[in-house]
């Protein structure tokens, strides 16, 4: 079953650039998720991914722009869910391959800087959709937190990374795990901001149309607790007032004055109303309107009685 992440990468596959912009979109995947290994042949570069077409777009990238032969594998996970995983292998001429795309270079060089190596905007956004295809990571809209994440086995690429996002106004950050670095964003406008801007469009939509219904579902369910609340808030308070009228009027008996007779007597036929409909009740009750203040007053002075009689 494809997931949102899935989806979107399939999308961002399928876009077309220039092939200036496709070797910087192949930069990216590659500094981000080249896995550099030695063999009796010397180096060669492994791209490890879930998204067949992720895989497949690394293996036509080289394949176009560099007179190699890379090789496309599958192989399936050894735990969990068992899930297939795709590799792009390059073996030939791999070293000229990393050197032309600075891959060993963002991964050692301490002074070696994205935001002044990719000047331009298109460029740059090249870049960060190419990270995002690589290891990105993004949690469907529907679930209960908004995430995006994209990782990496080196700090310096991490770091490059989230100035290059920030660069466009985002606040992406970084932690440190078990799996290397993690570039993420926790902000749902931040990554729409980011479908954006590396040209979802389709996940865009998917993405919008998905919070818009659960920040209504939340507003309705806030706008419902609250109602509860205050409910539950009136009947608490109705039930005090009618405990405490009737110990007044058990002591006072005919003496109470009659402002406060006529609030106890509109309290005690209505017994779960609130202020607001008292004040609605009075004028057919008692042949006369008592305001919602006058009686909040009024059982106040109630209130003090049963204190002075409980001491």
């Amino acid at each position: 079953m494809s997931t949102f992440a899935m989806s979107l990468k399939d999308e961002l596959s399928a876009i077309s650039l220039d092939d200036h912009l496709e070797k910087i979109l192949l930069m990216g995947m590659l500094q981000v998720n080249a896995s550099l290994n030695f063999s009796t042949n010397g180096l060669y570069i492994d791209f490890k991914s879930k998204n067949e077409n992720a895989a497949i777009k690394v293996f036509d990238l080289i394949k176009k722009h560099y007179p190699v032969e890379p090789i496309l594998l599958k192989t399936k996970e050894t735990k969990l869910k068992k899930e297939d995983i795709f590799y792009t292998r390059l073996e030939q001429n791999a070293f000229h391959v990393l050197s032309d795309l600075n891959v060993l270079r963002a991964k050692e060089d301490s002074q070696y800087s994205l935001k002044k190596e990719l000047e331009t905007n298109e460029e740059r956004i090249a870049y960060i959709r190419g990270a995002f295809l690589s290891t990105g990571s993004i949690n469907d809209p529907k679930s209960n937190t908004y995430h995006m994440e994209i990782q990496t086995f080196s700090s310096l690429v991490a770091y490059n990374l989230r100035d290059l996002i920030n660069s466009f106004g985002l606040n992406s950050k970084i932690s440190e795990n078990r799996r290397g670095y993690i570039v993420y964003l926790k902000s749902a406008n931040s990554i729409a901001d980011f479908l954006r801007l590396i040209g979802s469009t389709d996940g865009l939509f998917y993405f919008e149309d998905n919070r818009i219904e659960k920040d209504l579902a939340n507003s309705i369910n806030r706008v419902m607790n609250c109602e509860i609340a205050n409910a539950k808030k009136t009947q608490e308070t109705a039930r005090r007032q009618i405990e405490e009228i009737e110990v007044v009027r058990k002591y006072y008996k005919d003496r109470l004055k009659p402002t406060l007779e006529d609030a106890a007597r509109l309290r005690l036929e209505y017994k779960e109303e609130s202020l607001k409909e008292l004040e609605d009740l009075s004028y057919s009750f008692l042949g006369k309107t008592i305001t919602k203040s006058a009686l909040n007053h009024r059982f106040r002075e109630i209130h003090n009685l049963y204190l002075e009689i409980k001491k």
